[in-house]
C-alpha cells in the first residue's frame, strides 16, 4: 500500500487503523507492520529519532508495504523535503491554526506549480530506480494531514477545510483538551462540543477525518459510528506495557496448582 492506495481506502468510507511508532529502531517497525496495520504515524515531534534511523524506519515500512506518516515538529519546508525523499507518504502537521498555515502545510507536500518542495527523492523513488513512475505520482499519493488540537483551529475550520489539497484531519484530543481550559477532561462538553463540530464539518467538506483515541473497544466503536474514518488507539510503548502487564497478570492470579507447585 502507499499513498494513494490510503487515500482511496479513507474515501470508501471504511474504518481504517492504524499505530504510532515512538521506538527509534527499525525492528520495532517492522514488527508493527507485520501486525497489519494500513499505515502508521512516526512521531517526530515528541521523541528522539535521528535522521538515519527515521529513514531505516521508513524503508522498513515500505519494504512491508504499511503507509508511513511522519508527524513533523513544525510546518517546515525543509524538514518536510527531507522526510518525504527519505520515503514518507504522508506527512501529519501539529499545531495548525489558521488556513494561512494549512496552505503552508500543504504546499510543502507539492511538488512546484501545485507546491514548493525541493528535488531529491532518493530513497523515496528506490535510489532513482522508479524515478518516473514516482515523480508521475508523488503530488498526489503523498498524503497531507492536519492536526486539530488547538481551540483557534477549532474557531478557524471553515476557512481551514477550504484550503485544497487536504486529505486528511487528525483530531488531537489531549492537546485540544489543554487548549479548551479542560485538561485530559475528554468527556468534558467543551471537548464533545468540538470533536462533534470538527467531526461535522470536516466530514461535510468531503474530507477524512480521525483521531487518536485511547478508549475501550466501545469508545472506538462509537466514534466510528461518529464519522472517523481512521483512528490511530496505542503506540508501540503503549502495546509492549499493556501485553506484559496482562501476562504477568494472569501469572500471577493463577492458582498455585496451575503453575505447577504441589
Amino acid at each position: 500500500m502507499n499513498g494513494t492506495d490510503l487515500k482511496r481506502l479513507w474515501k470508501t468510507g471504511r474504518p481504517s487503523f492504524g499505530a504510532w511508532i515512538s521506538l527509534a529502531d527499525p525492528a520495532v517497525a517492522a514488527i508493527m507492520a507485520n501486525a497489519g496495520f494500513d499505515w502508521v504515524y512516526i512521531d517526530y515531534e515528541h521523541n528522539p529519532f535521528n535522521p538515519e534511523t527515521l529513514r531505516n524506519i521508513l524503508l522498513t515500512l515500505r519494504d512491508r508495504g504499511t503507509v508511513g506518516i511522519v508527524r513533523v515538529r513544525v510546518v517546515d519546508e525543509a524538514i518536510v523535503k527531507q522526510v518525504l525523499d527519505w520515503g514518507a507518504e504522508g506527512i501529519l502537521f501539529p499545531m495548525i491554526r489558521t488556513a494561512a498555515e494549512a496552505q503552508r502545510a500543504v504546499a510543502a507536500c507539492r511538488y512546484p506549480p501545485a507546491g514548493v518542495r525541493g528535488f531529491n527523492p532518493r530513497e523515496a523513488s528506490n535510489f532513482f530506480k522508479d524515478l518516473d513512475s514516482y515523480l508521475a505520482t508523488a503530488n498526489d499519493r503523498i498524503v497531507a494531514i492536519l492536526q486539530v488540537e488547538l481551540a483557534e483551529a477549532v474557531t478557524n475550520l471553515d476557512s481551514i477545510l477550504q484550503v485544497p489539497g487536504i486529505d486528511g484531519i487528525m483530531i488531537g484530543p489531549a492537546d485540544l483538551s489543554y487548549s479548551l481550559g479542560v485538561p485530559l477532561q475528554r468527556d468534558h462538553p467543551r471537548m464533545q462540543s468540538a470533536i462533534n463540530t470538527t467531526i461535522q464539518k470536516t466530514r461535510a467538506a468531503g474530507i477524512p477525518v480521525g483521531m487518536t483515541w485511547d478508549d475501550s473497544d466501545a469508545g472506538y466503536f462509537e466514534y466510528l459510528a461518529r464519522g472517523l474514518v481512521f483512528i490511530s488507539p496505542y503506540a508501540d510503548t503503549d502495546f509492549l506495557s499493556a501485553a506484559a502487564a496482562d501476562w504477568l497478570r494472569r501469572m500471577r492470579a493463577a492458582p498455585p496448582s496451575a503453575r505447577g507447585n504441589p
